[in-house]
């Protein structure tokens, strides 16, 4: 991005990233420690560090150099990563520096730019569950846990989950200059289908039987529309809605399917549904686009697909 500047802060100076400092950054993509979480494979010359360094200056993106000035070196990277919808960001450091504040120093500092000078209104990190000191950093920045999703890395035998933190730009200014946040955006907190069902109470005993799901609540005697659920927290996970049908409702279309993003356990729930004598419509099975997946359709002939990252 033209607008990415070089920032100084107390102990360190924020270099626009260039071609010369590959030879420092490959020291640090080359180091199995440093790239534990990172979503890349360890380089294995100078050269992939210089083809990476040439990925991340795409217009949209504003990556540093983190340079620490007494030891005349590049210790680490961090930056926005270009990327459509919400701002991303992602940092790496050296691990002869962890520990020592470097990286929540140069965080807090593109923090600032992005916010004030690229005129970001949020800023997202996607953390992986075990890499404990990134969401400590996170944390102390001033990022929110948001959420989590089920991710796999195409050089990692086995998929993770990932936890999405966020900072909103209000919330920064709030904290640095104690202004009221903009209230301004529409927040959307989840998406809820509504299922026309012939009946909403034995529709709900048969995903809370059959499928797992719990009961959310029922409203009316005998029940006319009600909600299950199926998730660790309420803030995250299925939620679906159901009402009861008449004339004008839509029947079940055998063309739209029901997307359930789930954990590695996915056999062992594949398993448990022919248990249960749930419908299977598509066993389970790998697929090209790098998903473990199955269908069922459940009692009123809705389609349900299940899939994880394999």
């Amino acid at each position: 991005m033209d607008l990415t500047k070089r920032i100084k802060t107390d102990r360190l100076i924020l270099e626009p990233v260039k071609a010369h400092h590959t030879a420092d950054l490959f020291q640090i993509f080359s180091h199995p420690k440093a790239m534990t979480f990172w979503d890349t494979p360890l380089h294995e010359s100078a050269t992939d560090t210089g083809e990476m360094i040439e990925s991340l200056m795409q217009p949209d993106a504003s990556w540093w150099s983190i340079l620490l000035p007494e030891a005349d070196r590049v210790i680490g990277l961090v930056g926005y990563l270009g990327n459509p919808g919400i701002p991303g960001m992602g940092y790496i450091l050296h691990p002869d520096y962890w520990q020592q504040g470097y990286m929540r120093e140069a965080v807090s500092a593109a923090l600032t730019y992005g916010f004030e000078e690229l005129k970001l209104d949020r800023v997202e990190l996607w953390i992986n569950e075990d890499n404990l000191a990134s969401q400590r950093l996170a944390q102390d920045v001033g990022f929110i846990r948001r959420g989590r999703f089920r991710q796999k890395y195409w050089h990692h035998q086995t998929a993770h989950d990932k936890f999405v933190y966020g900072l909103k730009a209000s919330k920064w200014q709030l904290d640095q200059d104690t202004i009221e946040p903009d209230q301004s955006h529409h927040h959307f907190y989840t998406l809820q289908p509504v299922l026309s069902v012939t009946d909403v109470q034995a529709t709900a005993e048969y995903y809370r039987d059959k499928l797992g799901f719990r009961i959310d609540f029922m409203y009316g005697n005998p029940p006319f529309h009600g909600a299950v659920s199926q998730g660790e927290w309420s803030t995250e996970g299925v939620k679906l809605q159901l009402t009861a049908a008449s004339a004008a409702s839509p029947q079940p279309n055998s063309a739209v399917v029901l997307y359930i993003f789930v954990g590695p356990n996915i056999d062992t729930l594949y398993r448990q549904y022919q248990a249960n004598g749930v419908h299977i419509q598509r066993r389970i099975a790998d697929y090209p686009w790098g998903m473990r997946e199955f269908d069922i359709k459940d009692c009123n002939g809705y389609m349900l697909r299940f899939g994880t990252p394999i």
